[in-house]
């Protein structure tokens, strides 16, 4: 079967793997996201865990692009769902500082999820966020550019807040 990879694991499609996963990144719980798909938490477990392995030992990448895409149909936070995502939702700028924020400050032991919360998205805003501005990159090679000028930019900020808020001022 040539698309044995896509086959539904306990009767439970790669797009409601996906669905359930998006609901729990927009905030709702385990238990109340699974029973959309009308499985318990056994099952879950195991439909989760095979569609991991899946994911993980797709080299085509077939999964992960149908996976995205079903997130981020589904995947709510803050800023709307991934639809409603636009340069007014948060600008191309306020992106890639949030994601050198997410880099440098996760490597001092903050957590990504938290760092998220300063720019007022959660993780299915980046995720949409991101998507949404791949997308463009793509599109027009001019933010390319601008990415590395500000890459650089936000890298020197924050590398500069080196220690605040992380007991940086503490010497052993």
């Amino acid at each position: 079967m040539a698309n044995s990879i896509l086959d539904p694991v306990e009767e439970i499609t790669l797009e409601q793997w996906a669905k359930v996963n998006a609901m729990l990144a927009s905030g709702t719980s385990t238990e109340e996201a699974i029973k959309t798909i009308g499985a318990d938490m056994p099952k879950w477990d195991r439909v989760n865990n095979e569609w991991l392995t899946r994911m993980k030992n797709d080299t085509s990448f077939t999964i992960t692009t149908k996976y995205a895409a079903a997130f981020n149909t589904t995947a709510t936070g803050n800023l709307g769902s991934g639809s409603q995502i636009s340069p007014e939702s948060i600008s191309f700028e306020k992106f890639v500082e949030s994601m050198i924020a997410q880099d440098i400050l996760g490597k001092q032991g903050r957590d990504a999820q938290d760092v998220l919360k300063d720019f007022g998205m959660t993780v299915a805003d980046y995720s949409n966020v991101s998507s949404y501005w791949s997308g463009k990159m793509m599109s027009d090679f001019s933010l390319a550019a601008k990415m590395a000028q500000l890459d650089a930019e936000f890298r020197k900020k924050y590398e500069r807040m080196k220690g605040e808020g992380s007991h940086g001022d503490i010497e052993f």
